[in-house]
């Protein structure tokens, strides 16, 4: 008899420790260790395109999720995560695409990138990627059969979405995007939500500038930035004497422009790469990026600026040697670059002027009364 429990033990924790976490099942208020861990990779940290205003756990690769019964291997998983330092202006300030997530290895890492971006230990939302037209069926017939007909996004092609108030949930299906959002709304707005893949959806009675406002409440104001950079572009779009291509990151460290600049390296979770490294001054909205070496990204004397971004001239004291001002209207900025024979493009419809310099590229930037406020150059 004993030889017998002896065998079967094994395989009852080997049928348990594979057993799957049902996202449909979970409150949304789990603390991060009972719906992760550190046997997966684990990334932490922000990525404004799938969503700005709070503190992202993502979770790559991993076996251990499911839906309703559906298995979702191989789906990308991100759980958000409150956060006060995040309710800022950060998809303007830090550009549409910005990308700052570091791998979290074991719980120490975990509870410093918390403590760092000021965030809970615990959920409040989850992101599933649904990579294929058959997972987005399936996932929408389980949505179906639980919560009944969704409500048409009028801001998508095909999206829907649930206000589950019983629950203290809002579900978004968004297959133009491939995700499934769902989100324990228990301390957010009841009346409206946005976010990209959706846009801003009205449950009723939303008050669209007041919602968005309490999304950037921590904003600072360009007013109050204090020990404002003194920065001057070259005709040739150089800074401070710092050159893109031939400044290495060795160089820039010695500078005096290096001030108040944080280090950051992009790291692929999948390889441990380094993709990319870059400073950001986040405090004046002030970035240089670095193109790293192939053979040793630690090597500072093989790693050169391949780019930099002054996003709100308001909050540096810039001058431009080839007569360009902060504030110019778009229309005299034009009249500038055709004076100087400077080759360039508007773009239609948008609010940035692109000039090509080989061999990179500067994007002047307008805000929304079209007046000259910041710049990119890569």
């Amino acid at each position: 008899m004993n030889r017998l429990l002896l065998a079967i033990l094994p395989l009852i924790f080997s049928c348990k420790s594979q057993e799957k976490i049902d996202l449909a099942t979970l409150n949304l208020n789990e603390p991060i260790e009972k719906i992760s861990s550190f046997d997966d990779v684990l990334l932490i940290g922000v990525e404004t395109v799938e969503y700005p205003f709070s503190l992202l756990l993502e979770v790559e690769k991993s076996k251990k999720y499911s839906f309703d019964g559906i298995d979702l291997e191989g789906q990308r998983i991100i759980f958000q995560i409150e956060s006060e330092k995040l309710k800022t202006d950060s998809i303007t300030r830090l550009g549409g695409g910005h990308i700052d997530l570091k791998q979290a290895k074991n719980i120490n890492e975990l509870n410093e990138a918390l403590k760092n971006y000021d965030a809970e230990s615990k959920i409040y939302g989850v992101r599933i990627e649904l990579k294929t037209p058959e997972l987005q069926a399936n996932i929408l017939k389980k949505l179906e059969a639980k919560y009944g007909k969704g409500t048409k996004n009028p801001n998508t092609d095909n999206g829907l979405y649930w206000n589950i108030k019983a629950q203290n949930k809002f579900v978004f299906y968004a297959p133009d995007y491939r995700r499934l959002i769902i989100l324990n709304n228990t301390d957010l707005s009841k009346s409206c939500y946005w976010d990209i893949m959706n846009g801003l959806i009205d449950f009723g009675g939303c008050d669209n500038e007041k919602y968005m406002a309490d999304l950037v409440k921590n904003a600072t104001r360009p007013e109050d930035v204090k020990e404002k950079p003194t920065i001057k572009i070259d005709k040739n779009w150089n800074i401070n004497g710092l050159i893109v291509g031939k400044t290495t990151e060795e160089d820039f460290l010695k500078s005096a422009t290096n001030k108040r600049f944080e280090r950051i390296a992009e790291i692929d979770g999948t390889t441990a790469k380094t993709n990319e490294i870059y400073y950001q001054n986040n405090y004046h909205d002030f970035y240089f990026y670095f193109a790293v070496s192939n053979s040793n990204p630690d090597n500072q004397k093989e790693n050169f600026i391949n780019g930099f971004a002054i996003n709100d001239f308001r909050k540096v004291q810039i001058s431009f040697e080839n007569g360009l001002k902060p504030g110019l209207k778009f229309d005299e900025v034009l009249k500038l670059l055709e004076k100087l024979k400077i080759d360039y493009h508007p773009v239609d419809f948008a609010n940035y002027i692109e000039i090509k310099t080989s061999p990179y590229k500067v994007t002047l930037n307008f805000n929304d009364n079209m007046l000259l406020s910041g710049m990119f150059v890569k």
